[in-house]
């Protein structure tokens, strides 16, 4: 989903969140939920091209999302947090003179399951421009799998 603001009247904003309809990001349907619980409906809602693909479009006014905006950005960021880390997970896999090869119908499982070990605050490091990198471990990456594979 992708999360735009925008200025609107006098020290005021808007929201508007876009999701594709022909190809829905993974988070959308946690932030669907999530305004559907705490009873938040859009200004405006339509659906149209957006970036060449079919979306709906949802604007709230600033101050009506208030602090579920923060809500829906700590959702989504959990998920970009998860892609990157299942990037470098399969990247460590490969990335070695020892290689670890996963049977294409156990990669999914055996990818989720090393998510759940990698996927916490050690995972990424604080640089000294302030933006984070992930750290992680490709050995012991590897090794982790190497005991999944064996079970």
């Amino acid at each position: 989903m992708i999360i735009k603001v925008e200025p609107a009247d006098f020290f005021m904003y808007t929201v508007i969140l876009i999701a594709n309809l022909e190809n829905p990001d993974p988070e959308d349907q946690e932030i669907r939920d999530y305004l559907e619980a705490n009873e938040l409906e859009p200004k405006y809602r339509s659906e149209g091209d957006f970036e060449g693909r079919h979306s709906e479009s949802m604007q709230f006014g600033g101050c009506y999302l208030g602090r579920h905006a923060g809500e829906i950005n700590l959702i989504q960021q959990r998920y970009v947090e998860e892609e990157i880390i299942v990037h470098e997970i399969n990247r460590h896999l490969g990335d070695s003179d020892r290689p670890v090869e996963i049977p294409e119908d156990r990669r999914e499982g055996a990818v989720a399951e090393l998510l759940k070990t990698f996927n916490n605050e050690s995972a990424f490091r604080k640089m000294d421009d302030g933006k984070y990198e992930v750290a992680l471990d490709g050995e012991a990456v590897r090794e982790a799998a190497r005991s999944l594979l064996a079970d």
